[in-house]
């Protein structure tokens, strides 16, 4: 694969990924150069995000303005332990959970938490399109709007807890 217009590169702790979106391969590197595994994903265009954990790549693929899906791909073999369809925004690991921004085929977006072992669905939350920051303070998440809109949400149930306005 060649370090060209068509490919992108992830460097991760231990990993290289490279991403051929003309040949829709998704291939692993060590770090010290040797092939782990490659892959094909279809129907996707590129790559938009990448986080790790010891087990884990989880990557966010994209294929249209709403459209795309996120992958949970063990390190080692290359596999798709589980993926979510649709396209997402935002990916944080915090606390042995993934949380995650996902837009639907109506334009609405929502705040998930999700299970790394196996991708369900903790909880959703409905969030505003101008979002554009998630903060974790102890048990709770604080969204913040570039309306100057804030809330406050449980990191556990989802629940919202207070909502405001910033001043200014």
């Amino acid at each position: 694969m060649r370090n060209g217009y068509n490919s992108q590169i992830f460097e991760m702790k231990r990993n290289s990924l490279i991403y051929d979106q003309a040949k829709s391969i998704l291939l692993c590197r060590l770090k010290k150069g040797n092939k782990l595994w490659a892959r094909k994903v279809n129907d996707v265009n590129f790559i938009s995000s990448v986080i790790e954990d010891d087990e884990k790549f989880y990557i966010s693929f994209e294929s249209g303005e709403k459209s795309g899906r996120f992958l949970a791909i063990d390190k080692k073999s290359g596999k798709t332990g589980w993926y979510i369809p649709g396209k997402s925004f935002l990916q944080v690991l915090f606390d042995g959970s993934l949380y995650l921004i996902f837009i639907d085929d109506q334009d609405r977006y929502y705040l998930l938490k999700v299970r790394r072992d196996n991708g369900k669905s903790v909880w959703h939350h409905r969030v505003d399109a101008d979002l554009i920051e998630y903060r974790f303070k102890g048990q709770r998440i604080r969204l913040y709007y570039t309306s100057r809109k804030f809330e406050t949400i449980s990191a556990a149930t989802g629940k919202l807890e207070y909502s405001g306005s910033r001043g200014g």
